[in-house]
């Protein structure tokens, strides 16, 4: 925030404030407002981080809440709004597009009168993702610990059950009963990789093995092995696109190869259409790093629902666990990377996956 100069002193002896000075530029904004007819007329409002969430001055002067916010937001601002223009001071949390602020409302009295309201905002968007990220680690801490208890509990009894179940299969005869038996086998199987999963949200790094990898290599394999899957939903194309680029990650193919099949999987099954195609890209972002990006024109994901698909026990299918897209976000982390969703409903999918690309003998990792 600029430090006041002797100009600016001297207005604010003269009751002429020049607000420019009170806005933090780069990192917030500045806005003013009275009090006519009942509602609460924006008179004044500057700085850079508008633009940010998708406002500027020009659309906030001479407008009352209700002229530009969502009228949930506008409700809880007038509240606020009222507050200050009883002689409080007033702080709280806005924000919009993604970005976040912290604004507080000083009303400025003259002659025992309130004649307006002063308002600065500060851009809190990294502490408020900071303190997001802890959040969402101490719940995965604590699921993870959940999730150690269930898993040894399970794993005992399930692996004896299946073994009887085999032996059952071995002697039988019967027709029924062995189709029966290969149901209760294949729900066997299902449960336990439920428990496998929960054994990698407790220990995500214990079986990690990281090698330098060829991506392309690794994505071929994976489209092969999920082929037979689209052919069985009637689609026939899952379309691999890559430069001549050499792409090479240190990382564990296995887990890679994981996250692909559980992507290409949530593809396959948003998409009803045969006629369109699955495509997924290679492409250097720089010198240090490589997108995978999948695409699909299946149903898509409602705006609500994609703020969620990372939670824990979160699932937008009818019977799934919640914990695919959360592993996936996990192993991509554990391997310095970031994965992020854009869809649209009824338009499609969009998953991109950023990684570092392998450091050879003569570079060092920090």
């Amino acid at each position: 925030m600029d430090h006041y100069n002797n100009e600016s002193n001297q207005n604010i002896n003269n009751n002429q404030v020049d607000y420019k000075h009170f806005i933090p530029r780069q990192n917030g904004f500045v806005f003013k407002f009275i009090k006519k007819d009942n509602d609460f007329i924006h008179t004044f409002a500057e700085g850079d981080f508008l633009e940010k969430i998708g406002l500027s001055p020009a659309y906030i002067i001479g407008k009352t809440l209700h002229d530009f916010s969502p009228k949930d937001q506008a409700n809880q601002k007038h509240c606020f709004y009222e507050t200050a223009w009883n002689g409080n001071l007033v702080n709280y949390e806005g924000g919009a597009n993604g970005y976040h602020y912290l604004a507080s409302l000083t009303p400025l009295i003259i002659d025992s009168q309130i004649v307006e309201v002063v308002g600065t905002a500060i851009d809190i968007t990294d502490y408020w993702k900071d303190v997001t990220k802890i959040q969402e680690l101490e719940k995965l801490s604590l699921i993870g610990e959940l999730a150690a208890g269930i898993a040894h509990e399970i794993r005992n009894p399930l692996t004896s059950v299946t073994g009887f179940i085999k032996m059952i299969q071995e002697r039988s005869n019967d027709e029924t009963t062995n189709e029966y038996l290969k149901i209760v086998l294949h729900e066997l199987s299902q449960i336990n990789t439920i428990v496998n999963q929960f054994m990698f949200i407790a220990k995500p790094k214990e079986t990690m093995e990281i090698i330098n990898t060829d991506m392309k290599a690794l994505v071929s394999r994976v489209i092969e092995f999920m082929k037979p899957q689209a052919n069985l939903k009637g689609l026939n194309f899952i379309e691999f696109i890559s430069s001549d680029s050499i792409f090479t990650a240190q990382c564990d193919p296995n887990q890679l190869t994981q996250v692909l099949m559980n992507l290409i999987q949530n593809s396959i099954e948003a998409t009803t259409d045969p006629t369109q195609k699955i495509v997924i890209s290679l492409k250097n972002v720089n010198d240090n790093s490589f997108l995978i990006e999948l695409t699909d024109k299946g149903s898509g994901i409602l705006p609500e629902r994609q703020k969620r698909l990372f939670e824990p026990f979160y699932t937008t299918k009818e019977k799934g666990t919640g914990l695919g897209l959360m592993m996936c976000k996990r192993i991509i982390e554990n391997h310095d990377g970031t994965i992020e969703v854009n869809s649209q409903l009824g338009e499609g999918t969009t998953v991109r996956i950023i990684l570092p690309k392998a450091f050879n003998h003569h570079q060092k990792r920090d």
